[in-house]
């Protein structure tokens, strides 16, 4: 009589793999923001530069008193983006290792969910093999018993 075999965590292990799922979601998300936001402030970084570069090309031939004031405001406004942005970016990336940590935290568990599970059909197989090798025995008694009356 061969039973079929059921891992009694079955249904754990399917929750905690769909926690697994939600939490690689969660993961690639805060990566693409973190992403998203670098390249944003690489952006105004970049924009900064630019500007720097061509204000000092046009100090060399001179400026009014109203160019360089409309300069340093906007400066001044790209580096309160810039700041604001370097903060968005640290907070991106803490919330993305917040992600991977947890997310690495939930394989881990599986994990064990998953060799919890070989170990138990491993014991399941060698149950079977017993109860085959016992109704095999059985067998061959009544077998015999049968041939020897």
């Amino acid at each position: 009589m061969i039973m079929a075999y059921q891992y009694k965590f079955d249904r754990v292990m399917s929750i905690k793999e769909n926690e697994k799922d939600r939490l690689m979601a969660e993961y690639n998300e805060a990566v693409q923001e973190f992403e998203k936001v670098g390249q944003q402030l690489y952006e105004y970084l970049k924009q900064k530069e630019q500007l720097i570069d061509e204000h000092a090309a046009k100090m060399r031939m001179g400026l009014s008193i109203m160019d360089v004031k409309q300069f340093q405001l906007f400066i001044a406004n790209l580096e309160k983006m810039i700041a604001v942005y370097q903060q968005k970016v640290m907070s991106a990336r803490q919330t993305m290792q917040l992600a991977e940590l947890k997310l690495r935290d939930k394989n881990m568990e599986v994990k064990k969910f998953e060799k919890m599970k070989v170990k138990d059909f491993q014991r399941y197989k060698e149950t079977q093999k017993e109860l085959e090798s016992k109704q095999m025995d059985e067998v061959s008694i009544q077998q015999y018993m049968l041939k020897g009356n």
